[in-house]
């Protein structure tokens, strides 16, 4: 029995050793390889979740690449900002959609759950260093072990296939056809919002620190942004905490907040998203701003809010 014992316990060193060996591998291969380059003309880069995914068509705003993804965490978001601010020089100013949800402790799901690090954990393993991966290990350790084998099946096929391109994979405008506002209004009757003291979430705020960090080495134009959001969003219900914490922490950081832009119920896809009508109106006003000169202006929220204002006046 005892030889058994010790020929199953060397088995299972040498296969371990061997996986390990495949996987650390064909994560260098990709390191060494991976495409993230962008459009050689981009000068704007913008990186979040779904609002901005859903808000910015970048078709309609001159350099401008909308890179944003639904559900994404500054976790991840982190992983694939190294990736292209290294291959992509041109790149002058980075907007990071920071917005109401993501200081929830509730939004640390969205870094280790099952569903989320089995979908982005094969996509930025080979980015990732130990202590990152440790952050899922920690929190997730089952789920981790899962995602380690779907990564090693994508990232292997990744080199046996010589596929190397990204950026067709890890975010971009979201064309929202959806209107479900006025239903939600009236089926959930949204009531007036009051304020909470929600937990934060540490995480994903240190890795939004580490993001900011980052692109400041890189000598980029970093702005903290809040896309169009409706009034009735229940996200503003932390709203006290949001701005408390904006200040205390990204005090120096540059905020562009853009929330009250001026929208019908029907140019919404839902009460934090804009549809592609909301969209395309938002898209053109914000590439006008930029055109005339907002990134210059010393008081860029003041001018952000005459022309939210003038727009109100005007157009709603």
């Amino acid at each position: 029995m005892r030889p058994f014992v010790k020929l199953s316990i060397l088995f299972s060193i040498v296969l371990g050793s061997l996986i390990f060996i495949l996987i650390t591998s064909s994560e260098y291969i990709i390191q060494k390889n991976a495409d993230f380059k962008l459009k050689p003309n981009t000068k704007y880069l913008l990186l979040g979740h779904s609002h901005p995914e859903c808000a910015f068509n970048d078709t309609l705003i001159n350099n401008f690449k909308n890179l944003a993804q639904s559900g994404e965490t500054y976790f991840y978001t982190l992983f694939k900002a190294k990736k292209i601010l290294e291959q992509n020089p041109s790149i002058e100013t980075v907007f990071i959609e920071f917005t109401n949800e993501q200081i929830n402790k509730s939004i640390d799901t969205n870094i280790w759950n099952d569903k989320y690090i089995n979908w982005r954990y094969p996509q930025y393993s080979p980015f990732m260093n130990f202590t990152d991966k440790m952050v899922l290990v920690e929190n997730n350790l089952s789920g981790y072990l899962n995602a380690t084998s779907l990564s090693f099946k994508n990232n292997f096929g990744r080199v046996l296939k010589q596929d190397f391109s990204y950026p067709e994979s890890i975010g971009g405008y979201l064309y929202l056809k959806r209107n479900k506002t006025d239903s939600l209004l009236k089926t959930q009757k949204v009531k007036t919002i009051k304020e909470t003291k929600p937990q934060i979430s540490e995480v994903n705020l240190n890795y939004l620190s580490k993001l900011i960090r980052l692109c400041k080495a890189q000598g980029k134009n970093v702005f903290l942004i809040r896309s169009p959001q409706h009034k009735k969003y229940a996200g503003y219900s932390n709203e006290n905490t949001y701005q408390n914490l904006r200040k205390s922490r990204y005090t120096s950081i540059g905020y562009l907040d853009f929330s009250k832009f001026p929208l019908h119920n029907s140019q919404f896809g839902d009460l934090e998203h804009l549809n592609h009508k909301g969209a395309t109106i938002f898209s053109n006003w914000f590439a006008q701003l930029i055109k005339s000169g907002l990134l210059e202006e010393k008081n860029k929220q003041a001018l952000i809010d005459k022309n939210i204002a003038a727009r109100r006046r005007n157009s709603i």
